[in-house]
């Protein structure tokens, strides 16, 4: 049986973590969007090495772990003389990958949409940058909601890897309780339930948007 007593003494800590499991969590998919958008604009820019060195760099976050690269930035930071908290390092790592791979999302996006409307905005009298930000990429936005939405559900739970650069997240704060109390059942069952709360309201928000986008068209 699960203890509920236990659970409701250390719901105060509980959300201690969420807080900065929350504020983790809106930073970096705010910069992983940014950070995407960027790279997806290199990509296709036509200035000599640049689409290969954001291809480079997509590849290099897609194909490590986020875990390693968490751990690259902390202590390089120390090395380097600019040590950075593991809140900071935290984001960058998170915003880097999910940006790398947010980046291929948009790739998408934009492949999807027919030349024929950037000819069409060009036809008007478009610069071919107006006809790209007028017209292609707000179209190319709304059809990959879907996947962003799936990444950003896959970078909340990432955000639990902090807790190795002692961020006092949840994921932190519960291996605290679960070490005073040894009741490691409640306290990840407890754990669970509260990342599955953040995940469904991250998922039900980007299908309200995605719904009032289509109403909108």
């Amino acid at each position: 049986m699960i203890d509920v007593n236990l659970i409701e003494r250390n719901l105060p800590l509980f959300f201690e973590g969420l807080k900065v499991t929350l504020l983790l969590s809106a930073l970096a998919f705010a910069c992983a969007l940014l950070v995407g958008l960027v790279l997806v604009l290199a990509r296709l820019a036509k200035v000599r090495l640049l689409p290969a060195a954001a291809a480079a760099f997509v590849e290099l976050m897609r194909n490590t772990p986020v875990l390693v690269q968490m751990y690259f930035i902390f202590f390089g930071s120390a090395v380097m003389g600019w040590p950075l908290t593991g809140f900071t390092a935290g984001l960058i790592a998170l915003a880097a990958q999910n940006g790398a791979y947010l980046c291929e999302i948009y790739r998408a996006g934009i492949g999807s949409v027919s030349r024929r409307q950037a000819e069409a905005g060009l036809a008007l009298g478009m610069l071919q940058r107006q006809a790209f930000f007028i017209v292609v990429l707000p179209q190319a936005l709304r059809k990959v909601i879907p996947p962003i939405a799936n990444q950003g559900v896959m970078l909340i739970k990432d955000t639990a890897l902090v807790s190795t650069l002692s961020v006092m997240e949840l994921m932190y704060q519960a291996r605290l309780i679960a070490d005073r109390t040894a009741a490691v059942y409640e306290v990840f069952f407890t754990l669970a339930l509260f990342y599955l709360a953040i995940t469904s309201a991250f998922t039900l928000a980007m299908r309200v948007l995605e719904w009032r986008l289509r109403v909108a068209e």
